[in-house]
């Protein structure tokens, strides 16, 4: 249905069929698979169906060899680089929902179906659908997800709607859910996995945006009181420079460390990932001076750092919550230097806002400070050296 919606909205089929046409290169399981597009009518209104012609083996598949599979059709496929990461984060996030409920790690896992040829073309075709459209560039909002009700069965048996793996997804990228508004699963795992890596912010209502265009994907049931659609809605806002995202805060409370043991844990975590951490001073219980530490990541880096913090630190607990961010758009650029006759590369990163306005201009200090080593001269003489050739190559850049 997202795929549907998204070409109804403007992604070529024959585009998206090229990338689709890396899956049976590159998973063995895969003889065949071809897109089809259609156009139905749900409750008298027009949207996109989309039917995928797929031949394969149907055994079970060991997760890492799906893994693996969703990794050589990233590297083959002509999609960008977040396209690319979307789609075998979606598949890891699938991956270790089914590990955690079948409490076994990911080498051990088998999959059913979402071992299927199918769940790669939605992941893939999806990724290739947002880069034809530059969704990617853009700030990706959802509302709450409609999950259904009733009886589901699958290949551990019968049960309540959602599946397992919905929930568990939910659960773990704070997704937020409701029941119904039909009796039926309205929501499975792959559209849930690829939700999670997509959405930057779930949101009850609509943010303020000027709609360009609308696109409906269609199910394959038939519902009794609603229309079974998606609905995807593509459009700029106004006089919006920042861009947003969401990321995971964790913190834990720690006064019996020592400042030894508490600076390599810092340098640990920051080494393994994390976006930023850092340790504030804090009086506990009983007058006892300590310290929180805090460590922004993720939200699919939650449980490994949350691990590395108890394993650095020995603290019993690990509290995290989601905050969402206004950012600005960062680019970095290497940046040639000559001084003295030697000539340097030097990493420059760039933060700007959605206009195209400069903001911020920041050499990488690794690299002034390996310059001003070898020169002897101050790192702070370095650096305005860079920020001015940068500006000068910007300057350059934007005739």
């Amino acid at each position: 249905m997202l795929l549907g919606a998204l070409i109804d909205a403007g992604a070529a089929p024959k585009s998206i069929q090229r990338v689709l046409d890396n899956i049976p290169l590159h998973y063995p399981k895969c003889k065949k698979l071809k897109l089809q597009v259609r156009d139905i009518n749900t409750h008298g209104f027009r949207a996109r169906a989309v039917d995928l012609e797929i031949t394969e083996d149907k055994e079970e598949t060991p997760a890492q060899d799906f893994l693996r599979a969703a990794e050589n059709i990233a590297k083959a496929s002509e999609i960008s680089e977040q396209a690319a990461s979307f789609a075998t984060c979606s598949v890891r996030e699938l991956v270790a929902a089914e590990s955690r409920l079948h409490g076994v790690s990911a080498d051990e896992t088998h999959l059913h179906e979402a071992g299927s040829a199918d769940t790669l073309a939605d992941v893939f075709g999806v990724a290739a659908a947002c880069d034809a459209l530059g969704v990617f560039d853009g700030d990706i909002y959802s509302t709450p997800v409609a999950v259904g009700g009733g009886i589901i069965s699958f290949s551990h048996g019968t049960m309540a709607a959602p599946a397992p793996a919905v929930l568990e997804i939910a659960k773990q990228r704070s997704i937020p859910i409701y029941g119904g508004p039909e009796n039926v699963e309205l929501a499975t795992p792959t559209g849930m996995s690829m939700l999670a890596n997509l959405v930057h912010m779930y949101v009850e209502n609509y943010p303020l945006l000027v709609p360009e265009t609308v696109g409906l994907g269609a199910g394959n049931k038939e519902l009794t009181n609603a229309p079974n659609m998606l609905r995807v809605v593509v459009g700029h806002g106004i006089g919006t420079e920042l861009g947003t995202d969401t990321v995971r805060i964790l913190e834990t409370n720690l006064d019996d460390l020592p400042g030894e043991v508490l600076g390599h844990a810092l340098q640990q975590i920051l080494d393994s990932g994390a976006k930023d951490a850092w340790i504030t001073p804090a009086q506990f219980k009983k007058n006892r001076p300590g310290h929180v530490l805090h460590v922004i990541c993720d939200s699919l880096e939650t449980e490994r750092l949350a691990n590395l913090i108890m394993e650095e630190t020995g603290t019993l607990g690990v509290r995290y919550q989601q905050w969402n961010r206004f950012t600005l758009h960062r680019e970095i650029m290497t940046i040639k230097l000559e001084i003295e006759g030697k000539k340097f590369d030097v990493r420059v990163k760039f933060a700007k806002q959605k206009s195209g306005k400069i903001v911020n201009v920041k050499p990488e200090f690794d690299d002034i400070h390996t310059i001003a080593k070898e020169l002897s001269m101050p790192a702070r003489r370095i650096s305005e050296m860079v920020v001015r050739e940068a500006q000068g190559a910007l300057e350059e850049q934007n005739k």
